[in-house]
């Protein structure tokens, strides 16, 4: 699709790449990131990627002095896009997470997806999966995407989620850097939690205590 530039407040924009988590449309993310980085437009502050969207952080008072508002902006933006650009992405680190599985869902997960907790072990276990982006709160990494035997809802209620607990949510997995209300089903813990950049990979490894 065309990309499509969203005002976000006075002082940022946001380029949307796609509508779906795909590896494709994170490629095209994190190539433009690789391109904003390299050439940056006046006044950027910081560069946000996400699934399948890039925001571009300015500083207010360049936006406002030199190009009278984000429109100017905008179209420097859908200039750049316009551009013939290439780069090597390099392929992201790969992170080995040891998890013991024990979380207080993982028999709920099981049942919901009418599955053994040890199938959901070994379907969870068994993919290596890519982080497309960082938030939420700082160092929590959003990585996909599932096998579709386990995707599952979101907690209607959000409970008081642990540091290193490992979670899904919808086709989605992660791991909470902090203690958190949160409402992802909790199916795991860990006490090895790197620092983590988009790009990178992560594969789980059962372990036992």
């Amino acid at each position: 699709m065309t990309p499509q530039i969203y005002e976000l407040g006075d002082s940022a924009l946001t380029i949307e790449f796609g509508n779906e988590i795909s590896e494709s449309v994170h490629q095209e993310v994190m190539k433009r990131f690789y391109q904003f980085q390299s050439f940056p437009l006046p006044g950027t502050l910081d560069l946000i990627p996400a699934y399948t969207s890039l925001t571009i952080v300015f500083d207010l008072r360049v936006v406002a002095s030199r190009f009278e508002g984000l429109a100017g902006m905008k179209t420097l933006i859908q200039e750049k896009l316009a551009e013939a650009f290439s780069v090597f992405i390099p392929e992201g680190r790969l992170h080995e997470i040891p998890c013991v599985y024990e979380g207080p869902d993982l028999a709920s997960v099981a049942s919901d997806c009418g599955l053994s907790e040890q199938e959901i072990i070994r379907i969870h276990s068994e993919k290596e999966y890519t982080i497309y982006f960082l938030g939420f709160l700082p160092g929590f990494a959003y990585m996909g995407t599932t096998d579709e035997r386990i995707t599952v809802a979101r907690k209607l209620t959000p409970a008081l989620i642990q540091k290193g607990d490992i979670g899904l949510a919808g086709n989605q997995t992660g791991i909470y850097p902090s203690a958190s209300p949160g409402g992802w089903q909790i199916i795991g813990r860990t006490t090895d939690m790197p620092h983590f950049r988009a790009g990178d990979r992560v594969r789980f490894i059962p372990v036992t205590v």
